[in-house]
């Protein structure tokens, strides 16, 4: 008899702490990383949480939706994701309720080493009239599934460092990247090198990823 009486006080216990937990929990995750495959596929998000939440992404990415915004109390959404044949990425989700604010890293994993990577633009030099152009270079990538989080990268000759860019990345595509070129209205020739360049979503727990980069086009514009 005593050992049943025990039992029960374990189990009221036991059910006490639980109610006390999700009552005192205004959120909570089970994590702040969540390891995908480059297989694709979806996996299911626990909310802990004793009132209104809400929940966005970062950013808005063409590989991955959520199939929710909001709740009321503990729940849980579904992220789902793409299949991944380029490097590695991420997306950040980002839980509030009341005052509190928690992240979550959706890192999915890379399928291709930096060394299997290709990035080529069909061109080592262009010259720009001085009232300006709309491009499409020609390119070559492997990089398909990464194409979103490409970006420009520029330099300039000792001297020539403009006080805003002049070349704007307007589009990557698969076959093209499209640019467009400010009118040269300096007074002076410029010239500017430029590459395309993409950085991974690096390990797991750290946002600093790796860049790599396209080969360099001279970009001449006179005055």
């Amino acid at each position: 008899m005593k050992k049943i009486a025990l039992y029960i006080l374990i189990i009221l216990a036991a059910v006490s702490c639980r109610e006390k937990y999700e009552y005192d929990q205004t959120l909570g995750l089970l994590s702040e990383y969540n390891v995908l495959s480059n297989g694709g596929g979806s996996t299911q998000v626990a909310v802990f949480s004793n009132t209104s939440w809400t929940v966005e992404m970062d950013r808005e990415v063409s590989w991955a939706s959520i199939d929710r915004f909001n709740g009321i109390k503990s729940g849980y959404l579904v992220f789902d994701y793409d299949v991944n044949y380029g490097r590695s990425r991420r997306v950040i989700l980002i839980f509030k309720a009341g005052d509190k604010t928690l992240t979550l890293n959706m890192y999915q994993q890379a399928f291709l080493s930096d060394s299997n990577c290709e990035m080529t633009l069909d061109a080592t030099s262009l010259d720009i009239p001085a009232a300006g152009a709309s491009l499409d270079i020609p390119f070559t990538t492997n990089l398909v599934y990464n194409l979103d989080e490409m970006f420009l990268t520029l330099t300039y000759p000792e001297g020539q460092e403009p006080a805003a860019p002049w070349i704007t990345l307007k589009s990557v595509e698969k076959d093209k990247v499209s640019i467009e070129i400010a009118p040269n209205t300096t007074g002076a020739d410029r010239t500017a090198n430029m590459k395309i360049s993409h950085t991974d979503a690096g390990a797991y727990d750290s946002t600093e990823g790796d860049t790599i980069h396209s080969n360099t086009v001279t970009v001449v514009q006179p005055k």
